[in-house]
């Protein structure tokens, strides 16, 4: 029987080693993100990105959407391949935030918790690995990088948008930035990757107001006449939603 224990406890400890290294979530600190890939050896879609604009930033970018190409406005189960890996369990649970985890890791975007003592460097590409999206905001608003929907942010291709809900919580789903063009003054015509919108993973096009008329509706549809992108969803996801801002995952 002496013997037994040793050799239980033993492959009790590999198991959870195993089960360490599949499951990002247990890490303290975030687990190092895997190597971003080269230029090129993602598909493009035909995208276009500012010239500054980091790779890993990029490649962020082209895994959200290289996700949404494999299951476009498919349903998926509330316990999905997003949430195993996250969880590393068979929980249901809302996965937006997980959703922009798994683009950045498999994007050698670093991971960050909100509590991070240390002050990153400027050039730093990061995101929070948080599956609350208030923490995504904590995260980002500790490292200066919060740009606030409500006081004119203008927001780059592969940042994450956060948005609420009018006279509720401003932290209610988070979804990364495809595109962005701007329209003159104040407006912009967004594309951009969701996870978790309806248990799918969406293309959402819109346009955003970074200085609206009344505060908190910033959020409006692109007239038919004017739509352009094709496999996105053109109706605004809830009337009630706004954009309360966009996490800098790169300057």
């Amino acid at each position: 029987m002496r013997r037994v224990l040793p050799i239980l406890l033993a492959a009790l400890l590999l198991c959870a080693c195993a089960v360490a290294d599949t499951a990002p979530v247990r890490m303290d600190p975030p687990p190092q993100s895997e190597p971003t890939q080269a230029e090129g050896e993602l598909a493009s879609y035909d995208l276009e990105f500012p010239a500054d604009m980091p790779l890993e930033a990029r490649n962020f970018v082209l895994q959200a959407r290289a996700q949404f190409e494999l299951h476009p406005f498919e349903k998926l189960p509330k316990a999905n391949e997003y949430t195993y890996w996250y969880y590393h369990d068979k929980r249901e649970i809302g996965w937006c935030s997980v959703f922009q985890i798994w683009c950045a890791y498999h994007s050698g975007v670093r991971l960050i918790h909100y509590n991070l003592k240390e002050q990153l460097p400027e050039d730093a590409v990061f995101t929070a690995m948080e599956g609350r999206v208030g923490n995504v905001y904590k995260a980002f608003d500790k490292q200066g990088r919060w740009l606030s929907g409500t006081e004119g942010a203008v927001p780059r291709p592969g940042y994450v948008v956060i948005y609420g809900v009018r006279g509720s919580t401003p932290y209610t789903h988070i979804a990364i930035v495809e595109s962005v063009t701007p329209l003159g003054g104040s407006l912009y015509e967004l594309t951009t990757v969701e996870g978790n919108i309806n248990s799918t993973i969406k293309r959402m096009n819109y346009r955003y107001d970074a200085r609206p008329a009344q505060p908190y509706y910033n959020m409006s549809v692109v007239p038919e006449a004017e739509i352009t992108r094709q496999n996105c969803q053109y109706t605004l996801q809830k009337n009630n939603w706004y954009i309360t801002g966009f996490g800098a995952t790169w300057l």
